[in-house]
Order: structure tokens, then sequence, then C-alpha cells
């Protein structure tokens, strides 16, 4: 975590420098860390260590990247104070797409895929259309899109399931990448991002902003390091899951867009004070309405590789409460709901809390009530440990 990522969004009190609110922000990272750690710990032990064998591991991971990639775009929507309740539907509707394409009219995968994440793209414009254009609050347009994409989705199958999707699409959603790319991958990346982030402080320590470039190094690599074993030990067993793989691109991209591009600069302006950044020139509508068009690609994505996974489009099951998911995913991952504030990294660590729970308390057995009601209790403490964390700073200012 860098020091110029902790205060992103947020215009920092003239009081309070920018050392003192990246450790804060480090404080809520390490955190959800330990949290975490605590948790895979506990289950390891309650389950005799089967939590923590590669296989399991791998399955974690397959579970969580659905819920990873419809985080990803719930981030950049709640960033700017807007929400989207209609992503499990949405979702839905682009898996009949696929599978209609795919399976009923025998359309090749390479326009079958393509089409229908375009069709994806087409509802999140569709939507930020009625808000940007109507002025419909996102709450209202998106629990619209809930209820009629689902029924439509449910019209065009007529309540069946698609079942029949070629090889190549579903493949890609369980194959994997060999053990020994798999490793290589990890590594590289792990050294690109130890480069970066080493460029990138020792240009705040030229700048003053901190004092010791080797302590504040070892404290932004930590998080990948540890995420760069765990990866590791996944990998031993068949390698990295291609659907991984994918998740890991989309949110790097979605880091990209959001921390080292003009338009994700206007995002953060957007959510941190809208009358703000409206006087400084941003064009609000326009960045919401394209927010809603990238919101819409995960749609797609989401789509394609849950119909994948799954085999085929179940229009009245498929994504069901998944909005839900990657909202509380979002928000335990530091994503802040009144805007200004939150990282796709965090969103990603609190989709593989959440799934961690789920999986740990199967192993164990666990009804699926008491699950929920585990993740609602999660949910609830995350919202109320920021709200204390950054009721904390602002006394100290």
């Amino acid at each position: 975590m860098s020091d110029q990522d902790s205060v992103a969004g947020k215009a920092p009190d003239a009081t309070i420098g920018p050392g003192h609110l990246a450790r804060l922000s480090a404080l809520r990272d390490y955190m959800l860390i330990g949290i975490l750690a605590a948790i895979w710990l506990f289950f390891s032990i309650a389950t005799d260590g089967i939590f923590l064998t590669p296989r399991n591991l791998v399955l974690l991971a397959l579970q969580t990247s659905i819920v990873s990639l419809a985080a990803i775009s719930a981030v950049l929507l709640i960033v700017t104070r807007n929400f989207d309740l209609s992503v499990g539907s949405a979702v839905a509707l682009v898996g009949v797409v696929l599978a209609v394409l795919a399976g009923s009219l025998d359309v090749s995968p390479l326009i079958a895929v393509p089409a229908a994440i375009f069709a994806g793209m087409l509802m999140g414009a569709w939507q930020g259309y009625w808000i940007t254009k109507v002025g419909v609050s996102s709450f209202i347009v998106t629990l619209a899109g809930m209820l009629y994409f689902r029924g439509f989705s449910m019209i065009a199958t007529n309540g069946a399931t698609i079942a029949s999707l070629p090889r190549p699409i579903t493949k890609f959603a369980t194959g994997f990448l060999p053990p020994v790319p798999s490793a290589v991958i990890i590594l590289g990346a792990l050294l690109a991002y130890g480069a970066l982030r080493w460029f990138e402080l020792e240009r705040a320590r030229q700048l003053g902003v901190i004092a010791n470039l080797q302590s504040a190094l070892m404290r932004a690599l930590a998080p990948a390091v540890i995420a760069a074993a765990a990866a590791l030990l996944i990998a031993s067993w068949q390698g990295i899951p291609y659907l991984v793989l994918l998740v890991a691109v989309c949110a790097i991209g979605a880091e990209i867009v959001m921390r080292r591009t003009r338009y994700g600069a206007q995002l953060y302006a957007i959510g941190g004070n809208p009358e703000a950044a409206r006087l400084s020139g941003i064009n609000i509508k326009r960045a919401i309405f394209w927010n809603f068009v990238i919101a819409g690609f995960f749609y797609g994505v989401t789509g394609v590789v849950l119909t994948a996974r799954v085999g085929g489009a179940v229009a009245g099951s498929a994504g069901l409460f998944l909005e839900l998911d990657a909202i509380a995913a979002a928000v335990i991952g530091g994503t802040a709901l009144s805007g200004g504030r939150g990282r796709v990294l965090g969103a990603l660590v609190g989709a593989l809390l959440m799934g961690s729970l789920n999986n740990g308390m199967s192993l164990m057995n666990v009804a699926p009530f008491y699950q929920d009601t585990a993740r609602g209790v999660v949910l609830l403490l995350a919202v109320a440990l920021d709200h204390l964390g950054r009721r904390s700073s602002r006394a100290v200012r």
C-alpha cells in the first residue's frame, strides 16, 4: 500500500501529514489480512488441515472468482456514490445470451462470447442512460433492472435450463495453467510489483512524503509476498486455474484505471465531493455513464464465466444474490459507502474472506442458514470497524 494510494480520493487535512494517513490506511489493510489469516487458521484446525490443502485452496479460489469479478464493478460504482442491485440478474441474462448463441444456435464461441459481453455492456449503458440523462437514482434504476433483467432471461428460456455449451467455453472455466508456467508468472508478477513499488516509494522519499524507504517498501511488499506464497501453494497442485488468471487480469486493469488514469481520479473526486468535482470542470454525467458501461463489461465477463462453470444457463437461479455478495466484498475490503474511497485489491480480499467463511463452514457441514448468519455478522462488523476507524482519524485532526 503506497502513501499515494492511501490518500487517493480524499483531500488530506492540513493538520495531518501523508505519513499519518498512510499508517491509518496500512493499519486497515493489515487488520483485514490478520482477520483472514485467523479465519484460515481456525478452519485449518477445525477441519484437521483439510482447509489449507492445495486442492481445497484451488476450490476456494474458483468459488471466490465469480464474486471477485462482480466486486470489481461494485468498487467502481460505489466510489462514485452509486449502487448496482441488478448484477445477479444481468449476469443471468448474459448467460442466456451466451447459451442461446453458442448452444441452441451453434454460433462459434469466438462470436458468441464477445456478443454476450457486448450484451452486458448494453445493459450497463441502458442503466447509465436513465441515471445520467433522465436523472433517476441508481438505486431505483438498478432495482428495476434486477427485476426485468431476470424476467427477460426467464421469458427467453421459458424457465428452462440451456445446458449444451461447446467444450472450449466450459474448458476455460475449469482448466489450469501447468504448475511451472504458473510459478514463473507468480514470481515474475511479484518482481514487477516490487520494482514498481520501489520506484514509487523512492520518488515519494525524494519529495519528502516518506522518511525511511526500506521500512516503507517492506510494508508495501508484505501483502504481495503473502499473496504470492498462497498462489504458489495453490499452483503446486495442478497449476493456476485460468479463471483465477482472468480475475487477476481484470483486477490489475481496473486498479490501473482507478489509480493511474485521469478518469480514475475523476471517479474518486466525484465520490469525495460531487459539487467540487463539477466546479473543477469534471463532466460528472459522462464519467458516471461510462462507469456503468464498464460495469456492464463486468456483467458480460461474469455472466460468461458463471455460465461456463455450471455448463449452461439457469435463468431462475444464476447469479442469485450476487449483487449483495459483491457489495459486501467491496465494503469489507474498505470501500466507503459514502463514496470517494475504495480499492479493487481490497475488494478481492473481502471476497476471499467471505468465500473462506462459506468454504470452511461447508467443510464442517454447517447448515447454509448458519453460513448466511455468519456472513451477515462479518459484514456488519466490517462496516462498524471502518466507521470507528474513520471517526478516530477525524478525532485526531
